[in-house]
Order: structure tokens, then C-alpha cells, then sequence
């Protein structure tokens, strides 16, 4: 766990976390809700440590890592059971208290609750299903968009963020690329903080554009893998502090 001071507006704490991930048995036949549930929970029992430690230690935000809750190891069938409905924020959701708002959503159940219980902003990143039919000439096959998705939740277990990742890492296979980059930003007590996630960071849309719009604000970026090549960021990055390490995010 890495405590940084950052200035934006405000003085404020923000922690990252390194995580060996819990990984479920590999398999290309997808489990049952239930068995997917087991393994997420575990990482999510880890992860519970890591928060309570931050908030103690008195961070305002923590940034998980990506593919921290499910892993990594999937085909587009055998993720399914891994994924949940993330609505848009603006519907005004904490579902520590309307879990079942929104359908079966455990994991953002446990998530929020991290979030409110610990008084603290609870980046991460799961997984999003979107169903789709056959007026969307782009729907898949299978009916349903399959996104790498980064979440937030504020201090009081909402919802106030969302974000699609647009520039997937080659094996992402079971993911679907978002028709549009997504520009997301969310307001905390301590200033306006925009989010992308990992492999972003190598392209204009959405990082270039983010970190443009709030140049002297903060980026969360939760990542799952070490680019080692990436020590001095070419503008408009050069005023931005990045930190990566494997299997851990970054919050700039």
C-alpha cells in the first residue's frame, strides 16, 4: 500500500494498491453466477484489508488494481458469469443500501459498502454486460456487449463513476471495444478527477484528452501490467506524475 499527498484545490491522501489476484480455475465452459461469485469475493476479502488500512492510515481515495476481482484468464463465454449490469451513475444508486436495484450486483454491493463503511472513494475494475438484439447492427452474436469496465465509488457508497476501457490489450479477447471513447470525469471534495484505464495511456483518446481537460487535476488509472518502457511521458504529459507497477493502478 502507497500513500501519495497530491495538491488539487485541496491537500488530500490518495493509496494504491499491488495485488496478486486470486485467480479462478481455468476453464473455456462458463460456471455458474455462484461459482464466479467464490473467487471475486476472496480477492474482494483482500482487497477489504487494503481499504481499511488506507482509510485508517487517512486516504481519501484508493486505486485497485485492474483485473484485480476477476483475473485474467478468459474466453468471451467463459467471462460471462463474472459480469454484472453497472448502470449509468446518474441513476443516484448506493447499492450497499438497494442492492437489488439493478439486478443480482454482489460485487458492486461490496464495493459500495467498502466505500461507505470506510468513509472513502473505492476505485476498481469489473466487468459490465450490456444487452443488445438485431437493430443494433453491431451486437454480437451473443446478444450482449461484454465491457472492461473502472468504477467508483464516493465516500458514501455511491455510484459516480463508469468507464468502458476503449484501447484493449491485445489477449482481451473476451471484451468488447466501446463505439465511442468515453470521456469520464467525477467530482470529489478534493477536486475533479477524470479516469482510463492501462493500455490507455499509449493513445490520444481518452488519456490525451483527459489529462488536457484537467491538467492540474487527478487521473486514476487502475492497471494490471508493467510497461517498463514508460519512464518520461511526452506532452501534455510532462507535468503529470505516473506511477505503474504490475498488477497495480496508478492514481496521478
Amino acid at each position: 500500500l502507497l500513500a501519495l499527498s497530491v495538491g488539487v484545490l485541496d491537500t488530500f491522501s490518495a493509496a494504491v494498491y499491488e495485488h496478486t489476484v486470486i485467480l479462478p480455475n481455468r476453464t473455456e465452459t462458463p460456471v455458474s453466477k455462484e461459482e464466479g461469485l467464490l473467487p471475486m469475493n476472496k480477492n474482494i476479502d483482500v482487497l477489504e484489508k487494503a481499504v481499511k488500512l488506507a482509510a485508517k492510515q487517512g486516504a481519501h481515495i484508493i486505486v485497485t488494481p485492474e483485473d484485480g476481482i476477476y483475473g485474467w484468464v478468459f474466453t468471451r463465454e467463459s467471462i460471462y458469469p463474472y459480469l454484472e449490469d453497472i448502470p449509468d451513475p446518474g441513476v443516484n444508486w448506493i447499492p450497499c443500501r438497494e442492492p437489488w436495484r439493478f439486478g443480482n450486483t454482489p460485487v458492486q454491493q461490496r464495493l459500495s459498502c467498502l466505500a461507505k463503511d470506510n468513509s472513502i472513494y473505492v476505485v476498481a475494475n469489473i466487468g459490465d454486460m450490456k444487452p443488445c438484439n438485431a437493430s443494433d447492427p453491431q451486437c454480437p452474436p451473443d446478444g450482449r456487449y461484454q465491457y472492461n469496465t473502472d468504477v467508483v465509488f464516493d465516500s458514501q457508497g455511491k455510484l459516480v463513476a463508469r468507464y468502458h476501457k476503449y484501447n484493449l490489450f491485445a489477449p482481451e479477447i473476451q471484451f468488447d471495444i466501446p463505439k465511442d471513447s468515453e470521456l469520464v470525469t467525477f467530482d470529489t471534495p478534493f477536486g475533479k478527477s477524470g479516469i482510463f484505464t492501462c493500455f490507455d495511456i499509449f493513445s490520444h483518446d481518452p488519456a490525451v484528452v483527459v489529462v488536457d481537460e484537467f491538467q492540474h487535476g487527478t487521473t486514476c488509472c487502475p492497471s494490471s501490467r508493467l510497461f517498463p518502457s514508460i519512464q518520461h511521458v511526452p506532452r501534455p504529459w510532462e507535468s503529470i506524475y505516473l506511477l505503474q507497477i504490475p498488477t497495480t493502478p496508478a492514481c496521478t
